[in-house]
């Protein structure tokens, strides 16, 4: 897709003009879905960035992804690299249905040194938030992420310990 391409390479890391204006004149279809899922899996951290920008950019404007996009958006999780991308595909992961057979895997991605250990701030908030909703879908492992909860309140960071105060308000299992 070069018109995906050229907003790509358009895009210098901050300002996100160039892929509003794409987003503005393409509709996400499948085709589009997954060749932004392919540039999202690219080891390049701005097309990493970019790609997953759109891809949550679309689901906050209402598009739901299916059962086959969202196996794709979860296997980038186990991909990307730059914190901006994982930050991405962890604020779109609430609004995914994860399949229970994969729901273990993704405890022990989520809460091993790619994310919940991550440097970032940003990226360890939403790794809670993310956990958090992988436990309202998946209630055996609610207790193990309460546990969890419990404990990042200790994070030197104010925006974890404020994004630990949100999940605690819109999750009624979890009990502080």
């Amino acid at each position: 897709m070069k018109d995906l391409d050229a907003a790509i390479a358009a895009f210098d890391g901050k300002h996100t003009a160039p892929l509003e204006a794409f987003s503005a004149r393409q509709t996400p279809t499948a085709a589009v879905i997954r060749a932004l899922t392919a540039r999202a899996g690219a080891p390049d951290a701005k097309q990493q960035s970019a790609a997953t920008w759109l891809l949550k950019h679309y689901g906050d404007n209402g598009l739901t992804f299916t059962a086959r996009q969202t196996a794709a958006l979860l296997a980038l999780l186990h991909q990307v690299t730059h914190w901006e991308a994982k930050l991405h595909l962890l604020q779109i992961f609430p609004g995914l249905a994860v399949p229970k057979d994969e729901a273990p895997a993704l405890f022990t991605l989520l809460t091993g040194p790619a994310y919940l250990g991550d440097d970032n701030k940003f990226v360890r908030a939403w790794t809670y938030n993310a956990l958090a909703a992988l436990a309202a879908q998946h209630p055996a492992q609610q207790a193990e992420v309460r546990a969890l909860l419990d404990r990042g309140a200790d994070d030197e960071a104010a925006s974890v310990r404020a994004r630990l105060r949100r999940i605690a308000k819109a999750q009624n299992w979890v009990q502080r």
